[in-house]
């Protein structure tokens, strides 16, 4: 089985981010071992802060090359833990091989990797 490695979306390496997986300042990749989570690796987020809140027409060209730009950054992981996904972003991540993880907004970086134990069954 692959290792588990978490990548959580964030702006205050605290919180999960309120807002959409692409637009978090960096991640934390986090990999499961016997005696707990490890942080191996802060990915800077070259495209946060290009948030685009166009009514109408999302997707097109522009959203597809962020997704593959974003999927590169965290390649080595298997869970990706957001408070939302931009339009069609969950699925493009889902159709990578990834497992989404959608958070309630004010969730801890602690508390979202708990969630994603529960969901692993690992206690």
């Amino acid at each position: 089985m692959k290792q588990v490695c978490v990548a959580i979306a964030t702006d205050d390496g605290q919180h999960v981010k309120i807002g959409h997986f692409g637009d978090a300042r960096f991640y934390l990749h986090y990999v499961r071992e016997e005696d707990g989570w490890r942080l191996i690796r802060r990915v800077e987020n070259p495209y946060a802060g290009h948030e685009h809140h166009h009514h109408g027409h999302h997707g097109g060209h522009r959203h597809g090359e962020k997704r593959r730009r974003i999927l590169e950054l965290n390649r080595d992981c298997t869970h990706l833990v957001a408070t939302a996904f931009g339009p069609g972003g969950k699925e493009f991540m889902e159709s990578q091989g990834l497992r989404v993880v959608i958070v309630k907004p004010g969730t801890t970086v602690e508390e979202a990797l708990s969630i994603v134990e529960e969901m692993l069954g690992i206690n």
